[in-house]
């Protein structure tokens, strides 16, 4: 399930800008294009990228362990969120922005398993919204 609904920001209440929630990454790149494994964004376990501040205002400070775009060894590129301990509640859109643009992402139409969102996408390394390498993101939680 793809999970997109409209680009753009929306608005909420309580965080920076009205946002629940609002993290800034500076994308950081894996992997290699011949086989088709490129992450790009944020992620604590690969080591990728950078994020700021890294706790999340929705679950009472836990770590936003990973957010970046996956490219897939093979099966399909996909959008991935990890927030150590995280319930499957508290927010309806993920809203990532930078230069290739803005994608939002519906939690409802996540594939969810314990603290893990996964989308699907046919967005490819050029135009997957993390951008290149040292790109400033903003990821906004509504």
């Amino acid at each position: 399930m793809s999970g997109f609904i409209q680009s753009g920001r929306f608005g909420g209440g309580g965080g920076v800008g009205g946002h629940l929630d609002t993290q800034m990454v500076t994308t950081g790149g894996a992997g290699s294009a011949g086989l088709q494994n490129r992450q790009r964004g944020y992620s604590s376990s690969i080591p990728l990228g950078s994020i700021s501040d890294g706790t999340s205002n929705i679950y009472a400070g836990a770590p936003v362990d990973d957010a970046y775009y996956d490219e897939g060894s093979g099966g399909g590129a996909s959008y991935v969120l990890v927030i150590t301990g995280a319930a499957n509640s508290g927010w309806t859109t993920m809203t990532i922005s930078g230069p290739n643009g803005s994608v939002a992402l519906s939690r409802a139409s996540a594939t969810y398993t314990t603290g893990v969102w996964t989308w699907t996408t046919s967005d490819a390394i050029p135009t997957q919204k993390f951008g290149p390498s040292t790109s400033a993101i903003t990821i906004d939680f509504d």
